[in-house]
């Protein structure tokens, strides 16, 4: 990032103000723009290393406006600001700014945040090159492996899956004469696990018969231009019936991307995605396919080759299991998968990660999968909880102290830095940590470096930072009770982990993953949970997360004295407050409790048998390896049957 700063401001006093402490601190100031048409000009003749932009400004465009062709153009931006609706704010975040400044400015803060937007703009830079390189590899890979066309679109899918989020894909191609030809849709069950959806199968989802679900493909209404469509958009676009209505329907999706890719003489190739996610899609996704055009044109190019596209479909195209490193994490709900695939992104990185999540989420486990998927999984992994160490004494847990240091100090201490020297730190709970505690740890991530109480020698070290937090930092922010300058070094890669009530689908397969951990625990053999009490747990909200169900079913199993557990210890004032679920009777079923009543229909339809002619794979028409670790993942046992 270079030192070129444009200012972007309609009020002349102010914007002077600033320029005038720019150039004191070494900045170079390109110029003065007072609208966005003006400053779209100064930017293509200048090329900024950085933009203030003020939100409101004179003429149609806002500074919001311009922030998004920023971000296409991968410049970094900070927004002048002074107070303004929430409305207006949560749009200006949504364009992922690198900082905000407040009026009136103060020459430190000005400073401060154009620091933490070089060093986040950076990082940021650097990671998306080198996973866009990566990407590149991949491709090219796939397209001189030796795969068939089905399993070379599927693997051309799953790479793309850690950049466009997808819960459904689709492949059209038409041809320069009209010829509308439907490819290989897949359906992502798992991480790294994907369900082939063909003719024969979405027949015996909708009902349609196999030549009118040939023609809602040929109706599809292609389209020249890449486009993406979230939430109202999407439920508009998907009203008339077609694949979007048959997708949205059937699968429960809540946006839609497509984009084109053009080869031969007039021939495209149709990649549609889709996300249960109902903002899963924004134009930072066209604008990455536009980098990618030439390599995915060239694969689209090579699929085209093979012939007709309806061809049998291997089950090697179904990996099943979570990859190494995610071991421990139970759970394949689309918005834990969209947290595997964050982790897949930023783990092989050095970037400073924030996880955020409600207490009892899981967010401790989810730094062991990142620092053991980074490259330094063999070196130390030191967890720091921020909130069990007394004031006094966490400047010397962390950073140490040496001997005679202050009263007590009898021996030389090594701190929790230095000892993850070359590894990763954890620093759980970061917002207890006191305010005056928070700027030395700013210094050690500026500095990288730390310094012992009681040493005047400073010592070098190579650390990653992963911290983590169930408190709202931007609020305590706007209190003073944590640093912006921390937040924004923390924060340039944010994970989000979802609560167990927006995930309510994994709940059977957390429940038999526990039964299993506490059965070897404890030396009992509880095989299985009634069906009562599974709806119970289904029904109600878990304020306090995975950690309250697992101590849940820890004292349901020391309280049953059979080995079915009949009755789950659901906190009855909790259940009645629980008032955003709708009743058992009313609420809406999701897509896994579906699929697991009619998995149990059909296994009771055929007595519980699985294998061989008329057993339940061959009328579900999957290989039996398969329903095995479907029932398992469902948390179907033999007692459901009975």
């Amino acid at each position: 990032m270079n030192d070129k700063v444009l200012i972007v401001e309609d009020q002349f006093v102010e914007a002077n103000d600033l320029r005038l402490m720019l150039e004191k601190a070494g900045y170079k100031v390109c110029g003065i723009a007072r609208s966005v048409p003006v400053a779209l000009e100064l930017i293509e003749k200048e090329r900024p290393g950085l933009v203030l932009v003020d939100i409101f400004l004179k003429g149609k465009q806002t500074g919001i406006d311009l922030a998004k062709q920023l971000r296409e153009e991968h410049i970094a931006f900070v927004y002048l600001s002074a107070n303004s609706s929430q409305d207006v704010l949560f749009a200006a975040k949504a364009t992922q700014p690198y900082g905000f400044l407040v009026k009136p400015y103060r020459e430190k803060d000005l400073l401060i945040t154009l620091e933490i937007a070089r060093y986040r703009h950076e990082n940021s830079l650097e990671s998306s090159l080198r996973r866009e390189s990566t990407l590149h590899n991949k491709l090219d890979a796939i397209r001189e492996s030796p795969a068939n066309r089905d399993q070379k679109l599927l693997q051309c899918a799953m790479a793309l899956q850690a950049f466009v989020p997808f819960d459904y894909f689709s492949a059209v191609m038409q041809l320069h004469d009209g010829t509308v030809i439907h490819g290989k849709d897949f359906l992502r069950t798992g991480f790294n696990e994907y369900q082939h959806v063909g003719l024969r199968e979405l027949a015996a989802i909708t009902g349609m018969k196999e030549p009118a679900l040939n023609q809602v493909y040929d109706g599809i209404g292609q389209t020249s231009k890449a486009a993406f469509y979230n939430d109202d958009s999407f439920r508009q676009l998907a009203k008339p019936a077609g694949l979007h209505k048959l997708v949205a329907d059937g699968f429960r999706m809540g946006s839609h991307m497509v984009y084109p890719i053009s080869f031969g003489k007039g021939d495209h190739f149709y990649f549609h995605f889709y996300s249960r996610r109902p903002d899963a899609y924004n134009p930072a996704h066209i604008t990455l396919f536009g980098r990618l055009a030439p390599a995915l044109s060239k694969i689209t190019e090579h699929l085209a080759q093979f012939g007709t596209m309806e061809t049998a479909v291997a089950t090697a195209l179904r990996p099943s299991g979570h990859a190494s490193g995610f071991e421990g994490i139970v759970g394949s709900s689309h918005l834990l998968l969209n947290v595997f695939d964050n982790i897949t992104q930023v783990a092989p990185l050095d970037t400073s990660i924030l996880i955020l999540g409600e207490s009892g989420t899981g967010k401790e486990r989810i730094a062991d999968c990142i620092h053991q998927l980074s490259p330094r999984k063999h070196k130390p992994l030191v967890k720091v909880n921020c909130a069990a160490l007394p004031a006094t004494l966490i400047e010397s847990e962390l950073f140490g102290h040496e001997k005679g240091a202050f009263t007590g100090a009898t021996d030389k201490r090594i701190g929790k830095f230095e000892q993850a020297h070359e590894g990763t730190i954890f620093l759980d709970e970061i917002g207890e940590m006191p305010v005056e505690l928070q700027a030395k740890l700013l210094r050690v991530l500026q500095e990288k470096e730390v310094e012992r109480i009681g040493s005047r020698a400073p010592i070098r070290v190579n650390i990653r930072i992963i911290a983590a937090t169930n408190r709202n930092l931007e609020k305590e922010v706007a209190e003073g009770r944590f640093r912006l300058d921390l937040y924004y070094r923390l924060n340039v890669f944010p994970i989000t982990i979802p609560p167990l009530r927006e995930r309510k689908e994994d709940i059977p397969a957390l429940v038999s993953h526990f039964l299993q951990y506490f059965n070897r625990k404890t030396g009992k053999r509880i095989t299985g949970v009634a069906d009562k009490a599974l709806r119970g747990m289904m029904e109600y909200n878990w304020p306090g997360n995975i950690r309250e169900l697992e101590h849940l079913i820890e004292r349901s199993i020391l309280l049953t004295r059979s080995n079915i557990i009949e009755e789950v210890p659901i906190p009855s004032q909790q259940r009645k407050g629980a008032t955003t679920e709708p009743a058992a009777e009313e609420r809406i079923k999701t897509i896994h409790e579906n699929e697991r009543d009619h998995i149990l229909t059909v296994l009771k339809k055929c007595n519980g048998r699985i294998w061989g002619m008329g057993g339940a794979a061959e009328l579900l028409n999957v290989p039996p390896t398969t329903l095995n670790s479907k029932m398992k993942k469902l948390g179907i046992r033999k007692e459901h049957i009975s």
